[in-house]
């Protein structure tokens, strides 16, 4: 998503999309926009009938997208190309690991294990997503990240948590996601037309949008990468895009809830599903209000 990145950075999304797939449902239009990243929401979305807009500014992350449309096979090496899923092959068992050092008694070598898991994690997402978030990583932060991960870590269903295993370099694991599966990959290939890949400025394309032209909105977790003033631009343009009733779905792997979503426009919306997703999890859920409240 940041615009420093070259290459296939994510081979597949790390994200639990039952949200968005719970929300078209609820939905006024069938018609989405999404971040592309290696296609996994667009694919599921598309399976459901909705046309999707399918954005990211990273052209690499277009071409992985349009190259799983095409290829007729087994996709499922394809999930495993990006530079965060060899990272997280070389680390993962380093992260299981790290997660006896609570154990260990206060001493030299434990304050040497965090202290370097806390350079390597700025790092680390320097890479994936830019300076300006990993600039973000303040100790309130980094404890924020541990803390997902051990509540991910120690839930009864963690053995079957896809995302998880992913995160300890166990690719899926015994589960492979839904749109990952054999059927599900039948499902959504039969409607790749739906999809419509456009490499570019999220802020962007939602401003070339009509007024009120889609039902869903699902930036990922673009706020940890972008400043204030940036992501309310896109809240605004978001607002305007969306029609009445139409949702606007925010993760976040840095932050725990987004102060800057504008009441005038939104509703949060409550009574959803839990998130599984290990450390980048839903945490707002917009429903776009009438314009008459709005203005």
């Amino acid at each position: 998503m940041a615009t420093s990145v070259s290459g296939v950075v994510f081979g597949h999304m790390h994200e639990d999309h039952t949200t968005e797939l719970l929300l078209v449902a609820r939905m006024p239009l069938r018609r989405a926009v999404v971040i592309a990243s290696g296609g996994d929401l667009a694919f599921a979305l598309a399976a459901m009938q909705v046309e999707v807009i399918a954005v990211d500014s990273n052209p690499a992350q277009i071409e992985l997208v349009k190259l799983k449309m095409e290829y007729a096979g087994d996709l499922t090496d394809l999930c495993f190309c990006g530079r965060v899923d060899r990272l997280l092959r070389l680390s993962g068992p380093v992260l299981s690991w790290l997660m006896d050092v609570p154990q260990l008694q206060p001493g030299s070598i434990r304050c040497f294990l965090i202290n370097m898991g806390e350079r390597i994690l700025r790092g680390l997402v320097s890479r994936v997503h830019g300076s300006p978030a990993a600039a973000k990583l303040d100790p309130p932060t980094i404890r924020l990240i541990r803390s997902r991960f051990e509540k991910a870590m120690r839930d009864p269903a963690a053995a079957r948590n896809p995302l998880l295993q992913v995160l300890l370099g166990r690719r899926f694991g015994g589960e492979t996601p839904a749109v990952w599966s054999r059927q599900g990959i039948l499902n959504w290939k039969k409607e790749t037309h739906r999809i419509y890949l456009q490499a570019g400025d999220l802020a962007t394309v939602l401003g070339d949008l009509p007024e009120a032209s889609v039902g869903l909105i699902s930036v990922s977790n673009l706020p940890d990468a972008m400043s204030q003033a940036a992501w309310d631009s896109v809240v605004e343009k978001a607002s305007q895009a969306l029609a009445v009733g139409g949702y606007l779905v925010v993760r976040s792997m840095l932050c725990e809830a987004v102060y800057s979503v504008s009441d005038s426009y939104f509703m949060e919306e409550t009574h959803l599903p839990e998130d599984a997703s290990p450390l980048c999890p839903v945490i707002w859920v917009g429903n776009r209000k009438s314009r008459d409240s709005s203005s």
